[in-house]
């Protein structure tokens, strides 16, 4: 058990649970002197952080016996989002029990085989998540790539893949998915091995049904077990509103495997910066809605290419949610983007600002013209990244890989080739 100290602050937003591990440890000496050991006190509470990010504390009795004499395990959860996902605590609870059995003296083995028998620890339960039937994905005009899946969590992850050389990841937002960037993988796979996956709850990827299995923190999770998975290092990060939001966090937390970041029409998810009027408008629609018309969403937010794109390419972007219920986590990206000090995902996307500062890679920031959304982002990264190259796309939405796709994709390639300044 890795042991640690939280960060300064970290406790003052999170409530904390009680959960089903309580020992008295009297007639248990063997474990509670290994406790104490690995904890490094006889009491108080001491902190780790589990395979799901969530901090977990172990705290300690002392009643004068020369040895801890009861435990307690605690969960810490955001104030202002709801439990999260029973197998994901379970999972995390059965990792501490094996550990500590080997700790006091119990054979680990026979625990995980009684917890087998009793079902744990479980995955998704029945009908909890849901897959996309493949029929809606038949002839996509322009995406002829064959998705490749990698399983995260007990979730398959979609993606598709082109060219060869260091790894140009491609990051969609909300509601879109790998689709949304058909007209620019030609140009990259040029310049490097493209690789554009499709988020948890959107495009080919698997879709958890409950609200509770989103949240800012479980969406950077996958995402960075992604990329473990695939082994991706030297990433060009190309990201676009919840991509950048996702991929930026991930980028503070891992910086060793990134190379560049790309970043247009997106953000940080900063409390300190004022979202601006349009995207509280989008905010609002998105928690009224319990269906989002994707194919018309997309239809009237173009500029450029409203008039130019096909029925057919429109309901392409439709293509992922034959129903309300494949949806869950296309609604509830606007509610997650933190707007106040004390939203969930603040904290992390504050530390996250203070990591970027430090980071030393070329970037680079293409902006449209013409999008109420994220008016304000440029300016913040800016000021988190002073050095970066910025271009302005005259015509240019929300949807910028839609609205000028080749121009973006043909100015990235000259900006990692060095031939614009």
């Amino acid at each position: 058990m890795n042991f640690i100290e939280p960060l300064a602050g970290e406790l003052d937003r999170l409530r904390p649970d009680p959960l089903i591990f309580e020992e008295e440890l009297d007639f248990l000496p063997r474990a509670a002197t290994a406790l104490e050991q690995a904890a490094g006190g006889r009491s108080g509470r001491f902190y780790w952080r589990s395979e799901h990010d969530h901090l977990y504390c172990l705290e300690l009795g002392d009643l004068g016996r020369g040895r801890p004499s009861t435990a307690t395990v605690f969960g810490h959860w955001d104030r202002y989002e709801p439990r999260p996902p029973e197998h994901e605590i379970d999972r995390d609870l059965m990792a501490f029990h094996l550990w500590f059995a080997a700790a006091a003296g119990l054979d680990p083995d026979a625990v995980a085989k009684v917890a087998a028998r009793a079902g744990l620890p479980p995955s998704w339960p029945a009908g909890a998540v849901l897959r996309t039937p493949e029929e809606r994905f038949a002839n996509l005009p322009g995406f002829d790539y064959a998705p490749q899946y990698a399983v995260v969590e007990d979730l398959r992850m979609a993606y598709v893949e082109a060219g060869a050389g260091d790894p140009i990841l491609m990051l969609h937002g909300e509601p879109t998915w790998g689709y949304l960037y058909r007209r620019m993988i030609p140009a990259l796979a040029q310049v490097g091995r493209v690789v554009v996956p499709d988020l948890i709850g959107f495009g080919r990827s698997d879709k958890p049904a409950a609200a509770n299995a989103y949240s800012f923190r479980a969406h950077v999770r996958w995402m960075r077990k992604f990329i473990e998975q695939l082994g991706l290092e030297r990433i060009t990060l190309v990201c676009q509103d919840w991509g950048g939001l996702i991929g930026l966090r991930v980028l503070a937390e891992n910086s060793g495997r990134f190379a560049r970041l790309a970043a247009t029409h997106t953000g940080l998810g900063r409390a300190d910066a004022n979202p601006g009027q349009g995207f509280r408008k989008w905010r609002a629609f998105s928690q009224r809605t319990r269906f989002m018309d994707v194919p018309r969403m997309m239809a009237r937010t173009l500029v450029k290419r409203r008039e130019a794109i096909s029925e057919d390419e429109l309901a392409a972007y439709g293509a992922p949610f034959p129903g309300p219920e494949y949806q869950t986590a296309a609604l509830l990206f606007p509610r997650l983007v933190p707007i106040r000090p004390d939203h969930p995902g603040a904290f992390e996307a504050a530390g996250a600002v203070a990591s970027l500062r430090k980071i030393d890679i070329p970037v680079f920031l293409p902006w449209g013209d013409s999008d109420p959304i994220t008016v304000r982002g440029r300016a913040v990264l800016q000021d988190i990244f002073p050095h970066a190259v910025a271009a302005d796309f005259p015509g240019g939405g929300h949807f910028i890989q839609e609205d000028c796709g080749e121009e973006l994709a043909d100015s990235i390639g000259a900006w990692m080739k060095g031939s614009l300044c």
